[in-house]
């Protein structure tokens, strides 16, 4: 079922984000692969297109936390071709040492077409992602 598939894809991903591996994100997402982090409240905010932005948004990170985990823990399927993601976030800051062990509000909607990600869009909320996949609380 093409749906699971997706799960696997979004599921990778996230690993490849946590453990810093470019190379595995870049065979699961589209060479255009937009990232809309247009709505986060931190600096990073801003629309992320291709991997070499994206790559730039990955070391802006890196830069800025000591660790930075994200584990999905709900995957709701929309269409066969979207994903809403919620992810516990477990990070240290790098200059701060501030310790983030948490499951924020904040949550992912993933879109995909023909086995890549070409789409990932943060939403303030859960509902709001949910919406947006056109799926209801």
């Amino acid at each position: 079922m093409m749906s699971q598939e997706n799960v696997e894809i979004v599921r990778t991903a996230y690993a490849a984000m946590s453990a810093r591996d470019f190379d595995a994100l870049t065979k699961v997402t589209d060479s255009e692969w937009v990232f809309d982090f247009s709505r986060a409240i931190g600096p990073q905010k801003g629309v992320y297109r291709g991997h070499e932005e994206i790559a730039q948004f990955g070391a802006a990170t890196e830069e800025a936390f000591e660790r930075f985990e994200l584990s999905p823990i709900e995957f709701l399927v929309g269409s066969a071709s979207q994903i809403v993601v919620r992810h516990h976030l477990s990070a240290k800051g790098r200059g701060s040492g501030l310790e983030l062990d948490r499951v924020p509000d904040a949550t992912l909607l993933w879109e995909l077409r023909d086995g890549k990600v070409i789409k990932t869009t943060l939403y303030n909320s859960r509902a709001e992602a949910l919406g947006a996949a056109g799926l209801s609380q």
